[in-house]
């Protein structure tokens, strides 16, 4: 099944950026694209984040979701264990679209 992302591949640009040029804050942003709340100033900023970090790949919609070996699992936990990285930063440095996912895979 595939998925459907609320924000196309452009809007999530835009948003990008318009916040790294300074242009307009997260808040603003946020409201601009009818986000709600402290929702949608979090989301672009993880967006910036994301694709400060992957570039565009970050910022597509992906098409399904991802699958990772227990292996893959163990590893991210493990390294979030040791307190080397935040959850955030696991996220970005293994391509993984969202730090939820990895709060998930450790609990």
């Amino acid at each position: 099944m595939s998925r459907k992302s609320m924000y196309s591949f452009k809007q999530k640009k835009w948003a990008v950026e318009q916040y790294l040029s300074e242009n307009m804050s997260a808040v603003e942003i946020a409201r601009r694209l009818n986000m709600p709340g402290k929702y949608g100033r979090d989301q672009v900023t993880v967006w910036v984040h994301q694709y400060q970090s992957n570039q565009d790949a970050f910022l597509s919609n992906a098409k399904h979701n991802a699958h990772y070996s227990k292996e893959f699992k163990e590893k991210v936990v493990q390294e979030y264990l040791n307190g080397n990285s935040s959850l955030f930063s696991l996220a970005n440095k293994y391509g993984i679209r969202s730090r939820n996912t990895v709060f998930k895979v450790g609990g």
